[in-house]
């Protein structure tokens, strides 16, 4: 791999772990103090630092599926990876089941992102559309 994509791949993942650190902060402030205004600004930021979440997961993981030829179906369930460090994300406010919701469409967005990014042109096949069918004989 060159330098130019090693220091992409630097930077993706420093963005992510900013991103995951905004998020940690945020989810562990508690929302009863403020008024309805900071709110909002906390609501707004929060969707901020959880789509940089999204961006920067789905850049990692289009490097891997670039380099090892997943399908546009495997891309949307590597977005599945986005659930296993939010669990840290689920457990700042303690066992907050609307975080849960919270978790599962980043895990959406990222797969949809990652697909995007590996496959470009692939919006007329659909998103769920099966994989084809694995021949002997290769075209």
């Amino acid at each position: 791999m060159s330098k130019a994509g090693l220091l992409r791949i630097a930077g993706s993942i420093v963005g992510l772990l900013v991103s995951y650190g905004a998020s940690f902060g945020i989810l562990a402030l508690p929302f009863a103090t403020f008024s309805l205004a900071s709110r909002l600004g906390l609501l707004c930021a929060l969707v901020c630092s959880l789509g940089a979440n999204v961006f920067f997961w789905a850049k990692i993981l289009a490097t891997a599926a670039k380099k090892r030829g997943w399908s546009p179906r495997n891309c949307q369930l590597a977005g599945l990876l986005v659930i296993i460090p939010g669990t840290i994300l689920f457990l700042a406010r303690g066992l907050n089941l609307e975080i849960m919701n919270v978790l599962i469409q980043e895990a959406l967005w990222t797969g949809i992102l990652c697909g995007k990014f590996v496959y470009p042109n692939s919006a007329s096949s659909g998103p769920f559309e099966p994989d084809a069918p694995i021949t002997l004989f290769l075209k």
